[in-house]
């Protein structure tokens, strides 16, 4: 990783960077990270990108907004301080914000100020569209990947990409932050780039954003330095088919004791029957055959681990 320091000792704020700073009319990518606190690469490669737009100052058509989306979290280096934001972001949440109800866990609070970037987005007259990023790393090691939701527009945006896309986790997992972009409308995904600690990870975010800011109609290609750099460090990644869908999920209840067995990674191939983890000393086995997708290798979150095909 270069020499860039760590997150905690930055001057973290709500929003990380916009660039041009006054928007010009036309498309707008929000781009998030920090949703999860102990998941700091997207907040550092989002420093990377808004240092390179303002040294090579391309020309745009809209803008690009970063933002971070759990400050507390980031700010002590843990995943969550009451409740996962990225389970919280419901419509029955915001209605409830809106409406001035004070929940009772701290992401609440969080989830409000994303609130108000949405609407400040969508109510600028010079966006003409929200495209949508959610930068994200994961417990176990991992090439980077999509996560998209079923929408046919956000699939279609997502396939722009060179990185291998799983689409249907919401049926899963309601309540993440790009799920709610898309219920609104807004066309976009969460970016997998590899495991929390992992130097490439910051690299593999930075390049996303680069490849957004051309795939959401933002700059040229040629308007952009080293573009094939950045495409071909992402497509370099993954040799494996593009296009897969969640068909199962391991739950874990509150206390439960739960271990992964060792060695598993995403989009690793499983056998029925396979002994992937132990759950309050009983084995788990693979229900079916595919493709294992986010084992847990962490102490906290609900999800034990997905298959899919």
């Amino acid at each position: 990783m270069r020499n860039e320091g760590k997150v905690q000792d930055l001057n973290l704020n709500r929003i990380l960077g916009k660039y041009p700073s006054s928007p010009i009319k036309g498309p707008t990518l929000l781009v998030s990270a920090g949703v999860h606190g102990n998941e700091p690469s997207g907040v550092l490669a989002l420093k990377r990108v808004f240092k390179k737009l303002e040294q090579e100052k391309p020309q745009f058509k809209g803008q690009i907004i970063g933002v971070s989306g759990n400050l507390e979290a980031l700010k002590n280096q843990v995943r969550l301080v009451d409740r996962d934001l990225n389970r919280v972001c419901t419509p029955d949440n915001a209605s409830k914000i809106e409406m001035g109800e004070e929940l009772s866990f701290h992401e609440a609070k969080e989830f409000k100020e994303l609130l108000k970037v949405i609407q400040e987005i969508e109510e600028n007259p010079n966006s003409t569209r929200l495209f949508f990023m959610d930068l994200h790393t994961t417990s176990s090691p991992t090439v980077p990947y999509i996560s998209v939701n079923k929408g046919e527009e956000s699939y279609g945006f997502a396939m722009k990409f060179p990185l291998p896309v799983a689409k249907g986790i919401e049926k899963y997992i309601p309540g993440h932050f790009d799920h709610y972009l898309t219920l609104l409308g807004h066309v976009g995904f969460t970016v997998e780039a590899g495991q929390h600690e992992a130097p490439e990870s910051v690299d593999y975010h930075e390049a996303m954003v680069i490849v957004g800011l051309v795939n959401s109609g933002l700059v040229e290609k040629s308007d952009i330095r080293d573009y094939d750099h950045y495409y071909n460090r992402l497509k370099e990644t993954f040799g494996g088919e593009e296009g897969y869908e969640v068909v199962y999920r391991h739950h874990i209840d509150e206390g439960d004791l739960f271990k992964m067995e060792p060695g598993y990674s995403n989009f690793k191939e499983v056998k029925k029957g396979e002994l992937l983890a132990h759950s309050n000393n009983e084995q788990v086995f693979a229900p079916m055959d595919g493709r294992i997708f986010l084992p847990l290798y962490q102490s906290q979150g609900s999800d034990g681990f997905f298959i899919v095909q």
